[in-house]
């Protein structure tokens, strides 16, 4: 029997009030299903938190947990089964990825989002400086703006 050994990306939504214990659960908790199955977990981590399109299970908001993984098709099956009967679990969403497109810097990204949002709060001087020139841009951006014809204007009528 020929067996091949593909990589995946499945990425599911947990509640956004999760504390940093239960996210840690959590990621051990498919991981070590994934393992159990024989697939290897590349990586795995906290994306991002985002307001979702629509209520979910009376949630307005979710965390979304990124695992990548490679394995046989029946560590996607068991995954994909565990998923769906977890009470954890708002959606999910498994994919075969080519290795090249395996993409490790949106976890990382997370994790160093909070560290650059503390940087500025510690220096609001620099911070106010920095917008000024910003400020000033736009207007130079608004007066060939305003010279540019209509479009409309110019445009013939249609009969």
């Amino acid at each position: 029997m020929n067996t091949t050994k593909r990589n995946y990306e499945a990425l599911y939504i947990i509640d956004a009030e999760s504390t940093d214990e239960q996210i840690a659960a959590s990621i051990a908790k498919y991981s070590d299903i994934i393992a159990s199955e024989d697939g290897e977990v590349i990586a795995a981590g906290k994306w991002d938190k985002r307001r979702l399109a629509y209520e979910i299970k009376g949630k307005r908001e979710g965390l979304y947990i990124l695992i990548y993984f490679a394995g046989e098709n029946n560590v996607y099956n068991e995954l994909d089964r565990i998923f769906k009967i977890a009470d954890d679990v708002i959606r999910h969403i498994i994919v075969r990825v080519e290795p090249e497109h395996i993409d490790t810097k949106r976890l990382a990204a997370a994790d160093e989002k909070p560290e650059a949002a503390e940087a500025p709060a510690e220096e609001p001087a620099q911070a106010a400086e920095e917008a000024a020139p910003v400020e000033e841009a736009p207007a130079a951006v608004e007066a060939p703006a305003e010279e540019a014809p209509n479009p409309e204007e110019e445009a013939p009528a249609e009969e």
